[in-house]
């Protein structure tokens, strides 16, 4: 791992990275055939970017889950293993709202900002779902009022990984992408991709599209 840092660029080094694991219920009317295998065939690759994730981070990895009794709740410090014993226990409801705890993320980062204890570069906060969340609009605003607080446009990104194909979800998250300076976000801080486009090899490339695209 030594060896690929220092080949990665500078500006995702002293950053804090956020994971927020969404998935919900496999088994939905209506859904895509193969959806179940996507996951499953997923799952390696998402240990294997967490482990790298976790080599990144200052304090490591910190992941949130959905516990049973509703709320996200936070994982310090998380590598590619504990990751893949959260991911076996995690709560699936069958529809997800993700506003509460992406709120809670952004707040424990301006905090730390306001208190100058964030990490020199900033953050890089990635939410990996399955289906779309049912309080889009809330999300949107979100994360046009964050955007509004930050001094430049690599201070904080959020991506956006999805499993499965599911267009409802990707129109939702292609629009998070493409439309929210036209919403009045100060800088384009959003990204997506679908999961079968990122691989090791070029997590690089996703975390940079994170922070400039």
């Amino acid at each position: 791992m030594a060896d690929t840092e220092t080949l990665l660029p500078a500006q995702l080094h002293h950053r804090d990275y956020t994971l927020i694991y969404a998935p919900t219920q496999l088994r939905r009317q209506g859904m895509t055939p193969g959806f179940e295998q996507r996951w499953q065939q997923s799952h390696t690759q998402i240990l294997k970017i967490a482990q790298q994730w976790h080599g990144l981070a200052d304090k490591g990895l910190t992941v949130y889950s959905l516990a049973e009794t509703g709320d996200f709740q936070p994982h310090q410090d998380m590598t590619g293993a504990n990751l893949e014993s959260l991911m076996a226990t995690t709560t699936l409801p069958e529809q997800l709202a993700l506003a509460p705890v992406l709120q809670r993320v952004l707040d424990r980062y301006f905090e730390k900002k306001a208190e100058g204890q964030q990490p020199h570069n900033g953050e890089i906060i990635l939410i990996l779902l399955d289906h779309e969340p049912t309080d889009r609009l809330a999300i949107a605003k979100q994360i046009v009022a964050a955007s509004q607080k930050l001094d430049h446009r690599y201070e904080l990104g959020i991506g956006w990984l999805q499993v499965g194909n599911d267009y409802i979800t990707k129109g939702f998250l292609v629009t998070l992408d493409d439309n929210l300076r036209q919403k009045g976000a100060k800088f384009d801080i959003v990204d997506h991709k679908v999961i079968d486009q990122i691989s090791t090899d070029n997590l690089m490339d996703f975390l940079m599209d994170v922070l400039q695209d």
